[in-house]
C-alpha cells in the first residue's frame, strides 16, 4: 500500500518529516519565523521532495497546485483510498467479506490463507484491526468437516495466545498426516480386495 510505504521513506529521513507531512504545522509570523519555524519548513520541502518522486506525472498534475505536504497528503489519500464515504463503503464491504468467509471448493489451505490474509490486512489500511484470535477463529471455521477433530484439539487449548502462521503450520501439518491416513487405508482396502479376488479365482 502507497501510505505505508510513503510513511517508511518520510519517517526514514527524519521524524519530523513525517509529522509535519502527516499532521501539518502552523507558521504565526511569516516576517518573524522561529527555529521551530524554518525546521518545519525544511522538513516540508524534504516530504515534497520525497513525495514526488514516489508518483508518476499524471498524479502530480493533480496535486501541483498544493504548498504543503500535509495538503499533498491528503489529496493523494483521497485519490487512492477515496473520500470518508467511499472508504465507509469500503470498510462496509470488507467487514461483510470477513464475516462471511469460507474456503472455496477449488482452493488450497494456503490459498484460502492468504485470501483471508489479504482482506485482513485491508481492513487494517482502513483502520480495522482484526485480532489474532478472531482471525483463527474464523480461519478454523472455514475448513473443511475432515479437521473436525484438529479444531477441537486447539479450541480445548485456548485460541488467544495462537498466532495465524503457527496455526497454518498446524493446519498443514495435520492435513499432510490426514491424507497419508487416507492413502495408507487406500492401499490396504486395495490388498484386501486383491486377496480377496485370488481367493475367488481359485476356489472356482
Amino acid at each position: 500500500h502507497w501510505k505505508r510505504k510513503m510513511s517508511m521513506r518520510l519517517g526514514s529521513i527524519h521524524e519530523r518529516v513525517l509529522e509535519v507531512t502527516k499532521n501539518d504545522y502552523a507558521i504565526i509570523d511569516l516576517n518573524n519565523l522561529t527555529d521551530e519555524d524554518r525546521a518545519n519548513r525544511t522538513c516540508n520541502r524534504m516530504a515534497l521532495n520525497i513525495i514526488y518522486e514516489g508518483i508518476d506525472t499524471k498524479i502530480f498534475e493533480g496535486i501541483k497546485d498544493l504548498e504543503t505536504a500535509h495538503e499533498v497528503w491528503t489529496r493523494l489519500s483521497e485519490t487512492y483510498e477515496g473520500t470518508k464515504v467511499v472508504k465507509s463503503a469500503k470498510l462496509y464491504g470488507l467487514k461483510k467479506e470477513f464475516e462471511n468467509f469460507n474456503m472455496k471448493n477449488d482452493e488450497t489451505i494456503l490459498e484460502a490463507f492468504h485470501r483471508l490474509q489479504v482482506t485482513v490486512n485491508d481492513l487494517k489500511s482502513l483502520g480495522y484491526k482484526i485480532q489474532d484470535e478472531d482471525f483463527c477463529v474464523k480461519f478454523l471455521m472455514s475448513l473443511p468437516g475432515r479437521f473436525k477433530m484438529l479444531i477441537m484439539m486447539l479450541q480445548r487449548d485456548g485460541l488467544d495466545k495462537l498466532k495465524p502462521n503457527d496455526l497454518l503450520g498446524e493446519v498443514l501439518t495435520y492435513d499432510k498426516y490426514d491424507k497419508q491416513v487416507d492413502e495408507r487405508d487406500m492401499e490396504v482396502e486395495e490388498k484386501k480386495k486383491t486377496v480377496a479376488f485370488k481367493a475367488t479365482s481359485s476356489s472356482s
